[in-house]
């Protein structure tokens, strides 16, 4: 009895189960059908501003993304074509102006201006269908103007057409048959081209920029945008003739003069020297203000106050530049990338700089030495000039400049002889056996007294402590200043000699007598 209900039990959750499962399957299957594919909506106005686009992509999904994507890629493609459709014609006025044959000639430059139209009415149509497209997904309450600049729509709506368009090729053929004037009408039309490649390279470098600013947010946000954007890469740029001098020409000073051109540019190129310039002096600002929370509040040496500022300095700088490249349209994030890479190769070839950045900190944790301090490390005296985290530079006496590892200094005796305020003087001096050794020493004791820079206190000791092999020997102690060590030292020398010769006690020397004996 239990068996047969658990039985029943079981073939009916199983029952349940799957009409569940039916039902969600088939809700799924209907929501998917009733949910439209999207369709690209910023395209309704091809000319919309960069900063309003950034905020029309932000919260798109990667589904919606794609569609925009394509929707702007159509309308780069189709710009290429319209140019590529306007150089050809270009060469084939190049072609009726070496022709000898005004209807030869003619004839050119009549399928020269129809390719050009043709290319013309059918990117005008590719911009119709995709603006349309977007409205009418946006609703019937969308309007290019909600989403443009009403300065650059009122500046379009008082431009003029371009002139030759409204003209009959036709009817221009035949005059300059008539006229005998083809080759004329040859360079006219050519001029005109010329100015139209200007413009609409202009223009497609104005959707290439909307382009990248829905493949950044594509990109953000997990799609594939490597094919987008080496197809913007392959279509941009100036292309340059060298066997047409003309449109070279045309082309060189038509960027220049450009919008998306040389006017481009040359606003790029100011902004990033004033972010330099800007960078520099907030640098300096910002070295100031951490130069004075380190020495009134904190309170580190001098040589640690430098370093840390000077790092903050050269790294806002570094940052600065960061941005001023941008600012000149250059990625730095693959940039970043490569030294993020190379990191690891690098630190493994830099051990020996590694461990001198390491000495560098325990030199600053430690403070064995500060700025202008005189220091005998590494091997070397001198006074401490700058220190950063792989050197340290000292500037001896002789006014030489010596860098040295910062390894080499922490791994060795380190004697500071400027750390504190005083310093004892050490004096020996010699006298002959003969001299009066007590008189030798109240000599040097008044010497030291009537020397305004010895200190009375510590007193100084005078004492004779050594009889040599020709000598006394008396050693005399003063205490000084540390700043007037090196003038007590020689000027006491200097008197304790002049005392002793007006006294007649003499500073033995080493003799030898030398014996010649003839045999």
């Amino acid at each position: 009895m239990s068996d047969s209900r658990f039985i029943l039990t079981f073939l009916l959750c199983f029952a349940v189960g799957t009409a569940v499962a039916q039902d969600a399957s088939v809700s799924k299957e209907a929501s998917t059908a009733e949910s439209p594919a999207p369709q690209p909506t910023t395209t309704i106005n091809p000319e919309v501003p960069l900063d309003v686009l950034r905020v029309l992509v932000r919260p798109l999904d990667q589904d919606e993304l794609k569609v925009e994507a394509d929707a702007w890629f159509k309308l780069l493609k189709n710009k290429a074509r319209q140019i590529a459709a306007a150089k050809l014609s270009v060469k084939k006025t190049n072609s009726a102006i070496e022709s000898k044959d005004p209807t030869q000639a003619a004839d050119i430059l009549q399928k020269a201006e129809a390719s050009k139209q043709a290319a013309d009415a059918s990117a005008k149509e590719v911009e119709q269908e995709m603006a349309e497209t977007a409205k009418s997904t946006l609703g019937p309450t969308a309007d290019a103007a909600d989403i443009t600049d009403p300065d650059a729509t009122e500046d379009e709506a008082d431009e003029e057409d371009p002139p030759g368009d409204d003209a009959d090729p036709q009817a221009e053929a035949d005059e300059a048959t008539s006229d005998d004037d083809a080759t004329a009408a040859a360079e006219t039309l050519k001029t005109e081209l010329l100015e139209s490649v200007a413009t609409l390279q202009d223009e497609r470098t104005a959707i290439s920029d909307r382009l990248e600013i829905v493949l950044d947010s594509l990109q953000a946000k997990g799609g594939e945008v490597e094919t987008y954007r080496q197809y913007v890469l392959a279509v941009s740029g100036v292309d340059l003739d060298a066997s047409d001098a003309t449109a070279t020409w045309s082309a060189i000073t038509g960027w220049f003069v450009a919008r998306e051109g040389g006017q481009r540019w040359a606003w790029n190129l100011v902004k990033f020297v004033a972010i330099l310039i800007v960078s520099w002096v907030l640098s300096k600002i910002l070295a100031s203000i951490v130069n004075w929370l380190l020495d009134r509040k904190i309170r580190l040496s001098q040589l640690a106050e430098r370093l840390i500022s000077g790092t903050i300095r050269n790294v806002f700088l570094l940052v600065g530049f960061a941005v001023a490249l941008t600012a000149l349209e250059i990625d730095i994030a693959p940039i970043i990338a490569a030294i993020g890479a190379t990191g690891l190769v690098v630190g493994l070839a830099l051990q020996q700089t590694l461990s001198n950045f390491a000495s560098g900190l325990m030199i600053l944790i430690n403070r064995p030495f500060d700025v202008e301090d005189v220091v005998n490390a590494g091997g070397v005296t001198g006074k401490v000039h700058k220190m950063n985290l792989v050197s340290t530079t000292f500037r001896t006496f002789d006014n030489q400049t010596i860098y040295v590892p910062n390894n080499e200094i922490w791994n060795n005796v380190i004697t500071n002889i400027t750390a504190n305020h005083t310093r004892r003087v050490d004096l020996e001096f010699g006298i002959g056996y003969g001299d009066d050794f007590e008189q030798a020493e109240q000599i040097i004791m008044d010497v030291l007294k009537n020397h305004e820079l010895v200190l009375s206190s510590p007193e100084p000791v005078v004492i004779t402590h050594a009889l040599a092999d020709s000598s006394v020997n008396i050693v005399c102690r003063p205490w000084a200043r540390t700043a007037d060590w090196w003038q007590v030292k020689t000027e006491v020398t200097r008197e304790v000699k002049r005392r002793f010769d007006e006294a007649g006690i003499s500073i033995p020397f080493p003799q030898q007598d030398v014996h010649v004996y003839q045999s």
